[in-house]
């Protein structure tokens, strides 16, 4: 298909590779893609590394690093993209490309931190048996949303209801062979279907590939990643740290250093989110979360990677104000410029009230 013949440098086929698909000039995800690959090659055993390849359009991004790059050109991306400008179709696409490169493909998206061997993840793939991140929800659990009126029309003209479903699986990561080329050219032509006009839902890529998996076996891989796509701002305040702190020239030091990072978000120890929540008693519903997300950032683990992303919290309870009238915003704000509200909790850091107070202010002044 197209998208295949398209890919501008080839390269020797090999028995596995992790692909990646990173293009444009946006920092935050080069460092996604590099800090991911560290995690992979910091659990690998007995120096088995896999080869790792990246679709990109900027392959001096990775130059030095243990990768092999496939350059995409503009022209390339643009046809990717498809005529109904979808964007994730660009997925689907690379990861066709990438079946003829290898004969069992892990598609990896950049926001994914590898917790065990890659290696292991390998053997889970079969022809004929899939890998997927995890799955999310059955088509019944979600066709009468808003947002899915529009997607289940077009089911039904291919004899889906609620009652004969299928699963949908987020697609963060994926296993497949060099055999599945018929799958992603189904997987396409259901993404061109469904995106033919105005589209609802952001991840038609990942429906489009389950409904193409339906009635097949198809794994988990969750015990062997993590994909933190609903919690990246935590994960790229810690990466551009990191990167900050020790540079992007490979090396395997960096690797090694790359396991100092957390692997999860902030939370406060058990004892401390207790404390909080028994400070919170009083309060409920919006207001409760604000004041949750205050007190979770100020009482972050003392550790240099927390420490960086504790606003993030803070963040979490500006997005919340936000959504609220300017008379509300008000009476939590107020006009005294070092007062703390008087609805919520202090946090226990004093010299915290200061910035908290600071942040929010801004955030709601720029807003206006």
């Amino acid at each position: 298909m197209s998208s295949t013949d398209s890919l501008v440098t080839p390269v020797k086929k090999t028995r596995n590779q992790l692909l990646y698909l990173v293009y444009g000039n946006q920092d935050v995800y080069r460092r996604e893609a590099k800090f991911s690959i560290l995690t992979a090659l910091s659990h690998v055993k007995n120096g088995e590394f896999p080869c790792i390849r990246i679709l990109t359009d900027r392959p001096q991004d990775y130059a030095g690093w243990p990768v092999e790059t496939v350059l995409l050109s503009q022209e390339t991306l643009t046809l990717w993209q498809g005529v109904n400008g979808y964007h994730h179709r660009r997925k689907a696409c690379a990861i066709a490309a990438g079946l003829a490169l290898a004969e069992k493909t892990l598609f990896v998206d950049t926001d994914t931190l590898f917790t065990s061997d890659p290696n292991r993840i390998f053997k889970q793939i079969e022809p004929g048996r899939y890998l997927m991140d995890r799955f999310e929800y059955h088509w019944r659990d979600v066709y009468e949303r808003p947002d899915y009126l529009k997607l289940g029309e077009c089911l039904r003209t291919h004899g889906i209801t609620a009652d004969n479903g299928f699963k949908l699986y987020n697609s963060g990561l994926c296993g497949v062979t060099d055999r599945d080329a018929p799958l992603f050219e189904a997987s396409i032509q259901l993404i061109d279907e469904w995106t033919r006009e105005s589209f609802d839902i952001h991840t038609i890529e990942q429906i489009a590939l389950s409904f193409a998996m339906r009635d097949k076996p198809v794994g988990e891989a969750k015990k062997y990643i993590y994909h933190y796509f609903a919690e990246k701002r935590f994960f790229h305040a810690m990466q551009a740290y990191f990167f900050s702190r020790h540079g992007e020239q490979f090396s395997r030091d960096l690797v090694e250093l790359c396991r100092d990072v957390p692997r999860v978000k902030p939370f406060p120890s058990p004892w401390q989110r207790l404390k909080i929540k028994w400070k919170l008693r009083d309060q409920s519903g919006a207001l409760k979360k604000v004041g949750r997300d205050l007190l979770y950032g100020s009482a972050a683990p003392d550790h240099p990677y927390y420490t960086v992303c504790r606003h993030e919290w803070w963040e979490c309870a500006s997005r919340e104000i936000l959504r609220w009238n300017h008379t509300r915003q008000k009476q939590l704000l107020g006009t005294d410029q070092n007062g703390w509200p008087k609805q919520l909790p202090k946090p226990e850091k004093p010299e915290d009230e200061l910035i908290i107070m600071t942040y929010l202010r801004k955030r709601v002044a720029a807003a206006r």
